[in-house]
């Protein structure tokens, strides 16, 4: 039998999603564009901040995605330990992440506070799924303008490809290059955290799981995916992959900030 085992001993991995953007309030597509967060998306982010503070949630890494929602997210985050990104650093270093989609593009903090800040970076693999011609469009707006392609994503129950989107595959494929590239990188003890979005999302916790299947969860802005893992078996094949005492889920799509939250 293997002990029970704590956070200093594990990898400590937060996923969460980012505040409302204006996007997600006019039910928009979003996919890539650069939408930034709505007061109550900055509201939502102040109190998970809060509540990370206040469960000494404090993160030795940071990677975000590079698009303007998860960045403001993640600028809210940082403000209870007196962490700040630069408004100069957040607009150049996402615009050359995106451009750079398999690097991660380092990014400094200021402290004012008495902590270590995080090494942060940006992370063009966390970017929400490219929904090419549909990007921005409210479903009303996609109906009017591409009825033919709406209606037969809306009758068809196979996969469709949407013209200038990227493929459900390459999210899973972007995704488990993330988390590979991330394992390799960590060691045990590390506090991560993960900001990102929801359909990319839903692919990284399938590819942290080892699920051969992506699943749609339904999930709230800032809600949150805990996983604590031992970074030292990960590659291990032997009995380790079936000791759950080394994989442990602590949270899955929870919201405990939000008072609306039950």
């Amino acid at each position: 039998m293997i002990g029970p085992l704590g956070g200093s001993d594990m990898l400590k991995l937060l996923l969460m999603r980012h505040g409302e953007s204006t996007s997600n309030r006019d039910r928009r597509m979003a996919g890539q564009d650069d939408a930034p967060l709505t007061e109550h998306g900055h509201q939502q982010c102040q109190q998970l901040a809060t509540w990370l503070y206040d469960q000494d949630w404090q993160p030795s890494h940071i990677y975000s995605s590079p698009l303007r929602r998860a960045v403001e997210s993640m600028t809210d985050l940082l403000q209870p330990w007196q962490w700040q990104l630069s408004t100069e650093a957040a607009r150049t270093g996402s615009q050359a992440a995106i451009a750079a989609p398999n690097d991660w593009l380092p990014v400094s903090l200021l402290a004012r506070g008495k902590q270590v800040p995080p090494a942060v970076f940006f992370a063009a693999q966390l970017c929400e799924f490219q929904v090419g011609i549909l990007t921005g469009l409210t479903w009303a707006e996609a109906q009017q303008r591409y009825p033919d392609l709406c209606e037969a994503l809306v009758t068809s129950l196979d996969w469709l490809p949407i013209p200038q989107a990227e493929t459900p595959r390459q999210g899973r494929q972007r995704a488990e290059a993330f988390i590979t590239q991330l394992l390799s990188r960590h060691r045990n003890g590390d506090a991560v955290w993960v900001v990102a979005h929801q359909w990319i999302l839903e692919h990284l916790v399938a590819a942290l799981m080892g699920g051969d299947r992506t699943w749609q969860i339904t999930m709230s802005n800032t809600a949150l995916f805990e996983f604590w893992l031992d970074c030292d078996r990960w590659a291990q094949t032997d009995m380790a992959r079936h000791t759950s005492t080394l994989w442990q889920i602590q949270r899955f799509n929870e919201c405990p900030h939000l008072s609306s939250w039950a």
